[in-house]
């Protein structure tokens, strides 16, 4: 069983919930980070595409990180 995290959305000011495959990726990499710290925060935001990286490149960066098979490389 997982504990759903909610983050504010920057542009709608609504909470939304964080995907399970990010929480495990910012959990992986911040390790002893609270989760309501600004670098796992941080680590959220560019995850869920906030910064202007499409969300789609940065699922692709978490499947290399846990050797999952990325359907398309990240990096040509």
């Amino acid at each position: 069983m997982t504990i759903p995290f909610f983050v504010e959305d920057p542009n709608t000011f609504k909470q939304v919930q964080v995907p399970q495959d990010i929480v495990y990726y910012c959990d992986n990499t911040n390790n002893y980070v609270d989760r309501e710290d600004l670098k796992y925060i941080d680590c959220v935001w560019m995850h869920m595409g906030y910064y202007g990286t499409p969300a789609d490149i940065m699922e692709r960066f978490r499947n290399k990180h846990f050797n999952r098979t990325a359907p398309y490389p990240i990096f040509e």
